[in-house]
């Protein structure tokens, strides 16, 4: 899954209220979802639900080049998460919630025991499983994760966390992370202040430039306070190229009509011929990793 995620959110409040549901409740008993994507209550998502749902479902059809051209996480994002105070006791198993293709799954391995990565698009589960194949790869969602009850020491979301269904997902990871447990939020964000990064977005069509969201902090009742930094990295593209790839990696071009992604390649290929450094045989996309953590009560 993808893109926009936060600003730094403001001062946080509890704005979820509630608890956990009790393990006598058979849609919180990590029973493996169905095709459709499902809330924590076993009712099926509609569009109301989501308005961005189209979006959201919407990487799978580029799931190849997705994989090959978005971005990974640097070391320093996740060491805030999990090589700090992790509660009680050790790291041990890592879940990834919102996997995708397993561009931050990759970047766990060696973190943990054991990773599990969780993603409801098949198409995008089915190249994280072929090429992760000692990742344990389940159909599921943040809203309704195949996993016992406190049988996680980590989660991180990379890139997905906006997607989420609120409060639903909130309850649905404090069940399957331990006590003391960590939950890391991790977006790579465009380095607005390269001159050339805006126009890249105008060309795209996008009219809200990704990380101007804010999203409330997991329900305070759960976690701890939220923690919070920024970690600047840069991704190498190959090429021209690669460039454009990774432009029709982003949800709001997937979706438009091929006539419209064609005209989106016009005004990309105006903007390359204007930057020397675009047409290059490798592009720097600088960047930088928002990273979002709390750990359970």
């Amino acid at each position: 899954m993808t893109e926009s995620p936060p600003n730094p959110p403001p001062d946080q409040q509890a704005t979820r209220q509630g608890q956990v549901p009790g393990q006598d409740q058979a849609t919180r008993q990590g029973q493996v979802p169905g095709q459709g994507q499902v809330t924590g209550h076993g009712r099926q998502l509609t569009p109301h639900d989501h308005p961005d749902a189209v979006f959201a479902q919407s990487f799978g059809s580029q799931a190849a080049r997705y994989d090959r051209v978005r971005p990974s996480y640097p070391a320093a994002a996740l060491d805030l998460v999990l090589a700090g105070p992790a509660g009680e006791g050790p790291i041990e198993r890592i879940l990834d919630i919102g996997a995708g293709t397993g561009k931050l799954t990759a970047a766990l391995l060696d973190r943990a025991a054991e990773v599990v990565a969780v993603e409801p698009d098949p198409l995008m589960l089915a190249v994280l499983a072929d090429r992760l194949p000692q990742v344990r790869a389940l159909p599921g969602s943040a809203e309704r994760i195949p996993l016992p009850d406190g049988s996680v020491d980590a989660i991180v979301a990379g890139q997905a966390f906006h997607w989420f269904q609120r409060p639903d997902a909130d309850y649905e990871l404090a069940r399957v992370l331990r006590p003391g447990g960590v939950i890391g939020l991790l977006w790579n964000l465009p380095d607005r202040s390269v001159e050339w990064v805006p126009k890249l977005y105008s060309a795209s069509r996008k009219h809200e430039f990704p990380g101007d969201q804010q999203f409330d902090a997991l329900d305070r009742e759960l976690f701890t306070e939220l923690q919070q930094a920024s970690v600047p990295s840069e991704h190498l593209l190959p090429g021209p190229d690669g460039l454009r790839d990774l432009v029709h990696t982003w949800s709001w071009v997937i979706t438009r009509s091929q006539a419209e992604r064609d005209a989106i390649d016009d005004r990309i290929r105006i903007l390359i011929s204007q930057y020397a450094e675009l047409q290059a045989p490798v592009v720097a996309f600088r960047q930088r990793t928002e990273v979002l953590w709390q750990h359970r009560r």
